[in-house]
């Protein structure tokens, strides 16, 4: 760029640029600050509404579920009454004067004005039928009964299943009935009514059965009320928004609103709850109800969770035109009626509430008005602030300036030089001197320590052969060649082996996963009189429980709808063979019975088969798990370990036998040879080192893998550490160590008179070219407290074998031929 040599830039962005650069620390300080401080308040401010808003809506979410709440316990409540109402009538004599007192005295109780009680007898055509309008009660005469439709006899098959303690609850229906009146004696008259029906028997011994008839305005009132000022839950006056209950059935149909509470006689209506919706309107005897289409999600999610008799709240979006600063709540909750004192209660219905509030565009523009004048008050805080503190901030920078360049003036160091922006930048570049030249210091060091780490004692090739422990037996005299290894405990095995081939009892094999049940159980059978008939495996943990019986004891053609033919199962198939069963603690109960009596008498019986099938096999299960604390558990059945305890055989985990590591690896390469056609690659002495002191929880199998994987991905004829790639907690540390092992050694030409631990860590020292504190500690072993490595590697450094570099964490022990060349 041009200013930097003291040419007037081109560009109004380049002024400005060079402008801000040569400005003072108090203009930046402000260019730099102001902006951000704003921005964090702006974000401050969106995520406190974000906030605040949510719990607005949450809390408004809460009052409408108590505003559904409240209605649902008002209505189940209303229907309760009327249940026990009629229970009570039940109980009387029924009589005319009964039930004409029932219908007269019962809402000047405080009770329900019901719209009409009817006995229906059962056997005879003695029906007595009261209705009641207005306070005026009129008994429909026998001759009359017929007009009324529906006709109360036709619920005589809904209430002959009843015990005389239930009542049934009927759906809304359209109710015409003559009413006559001595002015009017062809009165009819029409109404939408709820029946509740339950079994009594009338004065003189006649049965039948009692209706009593609601009028649904009752319940239209009661959303009306709970709707309105007048409700027993009403608190305070809210905005003249238009918020409405109404009650929908259980097929998603709705009924009918609430209205105005001074208008307890209007007709039904729906078209405030229909708003917004496409469906069907009317169905017969119910001209206002009306059915949403399927489209409409949000409200289907809501007939749903009512059917599921659950409760909830949602907050609904609305298109339409000047609605943009409300929010829309739709709070619902099932409607439950139980039909005796002891019975559950039951969904009949569900009743909604739509909650309509300004309340959060309200709090929005209050928050937004906020902070609007706490971002003005900030910004002008921040600005004087600033001011303010410039001057005092500069004075220190000035002098930190100043010694940071007495420090690059030493001979180590070079100095960057480049024109400067301004007296304080100045001194920041002086500082950024200093951290550059510590910084080249110890990219040096690491560039040291990692040639020496990629040496080439790490690279050798590691003898697998004579890293075998003990002598190897003679191949052709082992009668056990598929378990590769030596030592006690694989010889120990394979006499088991041996053992186990020999008789003709059931095994089981006890071995962590990975370290070869599979080959102990096959190497069994081949050793065994069975070794030419079928070795049938099953791994039990892979199958669930009915697939797992079909699989051990098969089934016969039609068994179940898949049968469509017979399958001989397991057992059969590994007739005068061997079965191996793999994870057999996996087994359930219901398994482990059927295997009970498999191996306690030898007989199975296929699924669907009426008669049992003699089986000559012999058992070999395998489990990773501990079978008595299973047993202890409940979740193993004891008898039928017992029975499969016959034989016990233990495969040794590869953590306990590490010895064989170099034999495994050796065997794992040269089937990597045979499968791939090549020569087969060798492994270095790191990647050994590393394998032999990695604990290998997943036992040989992740031995197996991970030669395999090294082999894949090795690029040369010879696997290095860095292609051992094992858990990733321990590869690190056993790479470390690893160098450390394979640098370590005899000493070839160390000073005579060093210490025990010194000669111990020379050779790795010497190879390395450098050592810290914590690398000796880890050379050395055994805990070696920091106070006597930091003591022998000063004492190394007072006789000039080595020579201390660096500071605190920092500090390293270098060879004085490995000393950075810019310091001699």
């Amino acid at each position: 760029m041009r200013w930097f040599k003291g040419e007037l830039p081109d560009s109004s962005f380049e002024r400005l640029r060079a402008a801000i650069l040569n400005s003072s620390i108090k203009t930046r300080l402000m260019i730099g600050l102001i902006p951000p401080v704003l921005i964090i308040l702006i974000v401050t401010g969106y995520l406190t509404y974000f906030i605040s808003n949510k719990f607005i809506s949450s809390a408004i979410e809460r009052s409408s579920q108590l505003q559904v709440m409240a209605l649902k316990h008002e209505i189940e409540y209303f229907l309760d009454n009327c249940r026990q109402d009629l229970s009570n009538l039940a109980k009387e004599n029924v009589n005319e004067d009964a039930l004409r007192r029932f219908l007269s005295q019962s809402k000047l109780n405080g009770g329900v004005d019901y719209l009409g009680i009817a006995f229906i007898s059962q056997k005879t055509a003695d029906h007595l039928i009261y209705m009641a309008k207005e306070g005026y009660i009129a008994q429909i005469p026998s001759a009359m009964i017929s007009e009324i439709k529906p006709i109360p006899l036709i619920y005589y098959e809904k209430v002959k299943q009843l015990t005389p303690d239930q009542v049934w609850l009927s759906p809304i229906t359209e109710l015409e009935f003559p009413f006559p009146e001595p002015d009017n004696p062809n009165q009819k008259l029409i109404r939408k009514v709820i029946n509740m029906a339950t079994p009594c028997c009338k004065s003189g011994g006649a049965t039948g059965y009692l209706i009593v008839m609601v009028d649904v305005l009752n319940l239209r009132n009661i959303l009306s009320l709970y709707n309105s000022s007048q409700s027993p839950i009403w608190a305070f006056e809210r905005t003249a928004e238009e918020r409405y209950f109404y009650l929908f059935d259980l097929d998603g149909w709705i009924l009918f609103q609430s209205e105005s509470v001074e208008k307890p006689h209007a007709d039904l209506s729906s078209h405030l709850a229909r708003t917004g919706f496409t469906g069907i309107l009317g169905r017969q005897g119910q001209e206002s109800a009306f059915l949403p289409d399927s489209i409409f999600g949000n409200y289907w999610k809501m007939v749903e969770d009512v059917r599921e008799g659950r409760n909830s709240a949602l907050m609904l979006t609305t298109n339409k035109p000047n609605y943009y600063d409300r929010d829309y709540f739709l709070a619902y909750a099932p409607v439950r009626f139980k039909s005796s004192d002891t019975a559950r209660p039951q969904v009949v219905a569900g009743v909604a509430y739509m909650d309509i509030s300004r309340l959060t565009m309200a709090a929005g523009l209050k928050h937004m008005d906020t902070m609007f004048l706490v971002t003005v008050a900030a910004a002008l805080v921040v600005a004087g602030l600033i001011y303010l503190l410039g001057g005092i901030i500069t004075r220190p920078i000035v002098k930190l300036a100043q010694a940071v360049k007495d420090l690059s003036q030493k001979p180590e160091l070079e100095a960057i030089h480049i024109s400067h922006f301004g007296k304080e930048i100045k001194g920041l570049q002086q500082a950024i001197n200093t951290m550059i030249a510590t910084l080249n210091r110890q990219l040096e060091e690491i560039r040291q320590k990692d040639r020496k780490i990629r040496s080439a004692i790490l690279k050798e090739q590691a003898p697998l052969d004579r890293a075998i422990a003990g002598p190897e037996p003679d191949e052709g005299r082992d009668r056990v060649p598929s378990i590769v290894g030596y030592g006690a405990r694989i010889e120990r095995l394979k006499s088991e082996i041996l053992k186990a081939a020999q008789a003709e009892a059931d095994v089981l094999i006890i071995g962590e996963t990975g370290t070869g049940k599979q080959l102990a159980a096959e190497a069994i059978h081949n050793l065994s009189a069975r070794r030419g008939k079928a070795f049938i495996s099953i791994n039990c943990g892979a199958l669930d429980e009915n697939l797992l019986l079909d699989t051990l004891f098969g089934h016969v053609k039609g068994a179940f709808t898949e049968a469509k033919t017979d399958r001989k199962g397991a057992f059969l198939e590994a007739d005068r063979g061997t079965l191996f069963l793999d994870e057999i603690q996996a087994a359930s109960p219901r398994v482990q019975q059927a295997m009970l009596r498999a191996t306690a008498m030898r007989k199975v019986k296929p699924l669907g088969s009426d008669r049992e099938m003699d089986v000559d096999v012999r058992l070999i299960v395998a489990t990773n798990v501990d079978l008595k604390g299973l047993i202890d558990k409940g979740l193993f059945r004891e008898d039928l370990y017992f029975r499969l305890k016959v034989i016990t055989v233990n495969t040794p985990p590869l953590r306990e036998q590490k010895e064989n590591i170099p034999v495994l690896s050796r065997h794992f390469l040269g089937l990597q040879e045979r499968l791939t056609g090549r020569t087969a690659k060798g492994v270095s002495k790191g990647a050994l080192s590393m394998l032999m002191r990695y604990d290998w929880p997943g036992n040989v199998r992740e031995l197996q893998n991970c030669i395999t994987r090294a082999v894949v991905m090795a690029e040369g004829q010879l696997i290095q550490a860095d292609d051992i790639h094992l858990d990733a907690e321990d590869a690190d540390g056993d790479r470390a160590e690893a160098f450390l092992e394979a640098a370590a050694g005899p000493p070839a030409d160390a000073p005579p008179d060093l210490n025990a631990r010194q000669r111990k860590a020379f050779s790795a020292i010497t190879a390395q070219g450098q050592v810290t504190r914590g690398q000796y500690q880890a050379l050395i072993g055994g805990n070696l407290p920091a106070r006597t490595a930091i003591y022998d590697l000063q004492n190394l450094v007072t006789r000039g074998i080595l020579k201390k570099t660096g500071r605190g964490p920092a500090t390293h022990y270098v060879l004085p031929e490995k000393t950075d060349p810019g310091r001699q």
